[in-house]
């Protein structure tokens, strides 16, 4: 998101994600704080129980932010000039944002497969709710 995702048309300067924000950019930012929380709550040792595993989750995150940014990439941000509507040229920061996101579902694809290999989903979304690090006074 602060990386140069648009070239303007008109002056020709670069701009972040966050400067053209809109639903697309909202739909990018949930779905990484959820992917991060969920990273994070783990590693503390947290508990809690979902209908997937972790991975299949971090699959299916990667996936979706990889179709939000190809969508973004396809509906880009205009300025209108006069009675002209120009697009914003992309820059390198949505292939990027694109990368991120597909080494997030690779990564999540990989988890799966390591720490679950064979078994059902409910199986392994269980086995994802016991602690990943030991409990504090344990």
């Amino acid at each position: 998101m602060f990386t140069p995702w648009w070239r303007d048309p008109v002056f020709h300067l670069s701009s972040w994600a966050l400067n053209q924000f809109g639903f697309y950019e909202l739909a990018l930012l949930l779905v990484a704080l959820a992917v991060l929380l969920l990273i994070y709550r783990r590693a503390q040792g947290r508990v809690f129980h979902l209908p997937l595993s972790d991975g299949t989750l971090e699959a299916a995150a990667g996936l979706w932010c990889c179709a939000i940014v190809l969508a973004r990439l396809l509906s880009p941000p205009t300025r209108h000039v006069g009675n002209e509507s120009l697009d914003y040229d992309a820059r390198w920061g949505l292939l990027l944002c694109i990368v991120a996101a597909a080494m997030l579902a690779v990564a999540g694809i990989r988890a799966r497969r390591r720490h679950h290999r064979g078994q059902p989903e409910a199986v392994a979304a269980d086995a994802d709710a016991q602690p990943t690090l030991p409990l504090h006074g344990a």
